[in-house]
């Protein structure tokens, strides 16, 4: 684990310039405003204490509910994978802050081993002692971030009842995601334009789905949920994606015909080209 975090002490040890990092001068020459800078003076504290409560850029809800769907919509092995992807990038983002904290301590030491420091050497060791907590609070954040990531990647290897897997199994699920995926865009075109683009019919037919029934399976299902609604009944998204499951269930075998159409077999994947992971002892 990385160790990033240093102790408050290490901005105020002995022999060294201790400065209040919420207690700001009025600019030399300047007719500063003394009821606002008394208001700043009393309240900012706490307002900076508080602002710690959001020291990274998504909520919780934000990060799993739009993040891990985003682009991928609710299919499990896509979902696995972009926790991955968004796990490797905050590893890089931390690992690239301890260089920027690392720095920044000696750019900090540097300004408080100056004695009798003029007000132009204050308020740099200020502005640095207050870079160098939003720092920390965004490394913070980060870490949060990933714990958070790794909660959710827990939870569904639990509902996917698999305790391992490699890249056999994510290209196993692939043309599922695919065909689920384009009937998912088909049924918001439909939705916003009233009819199919070509971005759906022609993603549909790259898996080997016949554009028109895929069509007549979405507009029926759009006139029977249009009926439940009129008769008062309340649904929620879940309905539609139970909808879009049936019809990757449905039309998966269109993938392996399309396939064997074009190249002779069903299945084209090689696993000898596959990383494949052995189980920890």
């Amino acid at each position: 684990m990385l160790n990033l975090f240093v102790v408050k002490e290490k901005y105020t040890m002995t022999n060294l310039v201790t400065i209040d990092t919420e207690t700001f001068l009025p600019l030399a020459g300047s007719k500063a405003n003394k009821a606002a800078v008394a208001k700043v003076a009393d309240r900012l504290p706490a307002l900076t204490q508080q602002s710690k409560v959001f020291s990274r850029s998504n909520s919780q809800s934000m990060l799993t509910m739009m993040t891990l769907t985003m682009m991928n919509g609710q299919s499990p092995m896509r979902m696995l994978r972009q926790v991955l992807a968004e796990t490797n990038k905050k590893k890089s983002a931390l690992a690239h802050a301890q260089v920027v904290h690392a720095e920044m301590l000696e750019k900090v030491a540097e300004l408080q081993l100056i004695e009798n420091p003029t007000p132009l050497e204050t308020a740099k060791l200020r502005k640095e002692l207050i870079t160098l907590d939003d720092v920390e609070s965004n490394v913070n954040g980060c870490f949060k971030d990933v714990a958070i990531l790794i909660d959710a990647y827990e939870q569904l290897e639990k509902k996917l009842g698999m305790e391992s897997w490699d890249e056999a199994t994510f290209e196993a699920e692939e043309k599922r995601h695919h065909i689920r995926r384009a009937f998912e865009l088909l049924y918001r075109n439909i939705i916003q334009v009233g009819r199919a683009t070509e971005t759906p019919i022609e993603y549909l037919m790259q898996y080997g789905v016949h554009a028109q029934q895929a069509t007549a399976e979405v507009q029926g299902y759009i006139n029977y949920t249009n009926g439940r609604i009129s008769k008062g009944e309340m649904l929620s998204a879940s309905d539609c994606e139970n909808f879009l499951d049936q019809m990757a269930d449905k039309y998966l075998h269109c993938a392996d015909e399309a396939t064997e159409r074009m190249f002779g077999v069903k299945e084209i994947s090689n696993t000898d080209y596959m990383l494949r992971l052995e189980a920890a002892e």
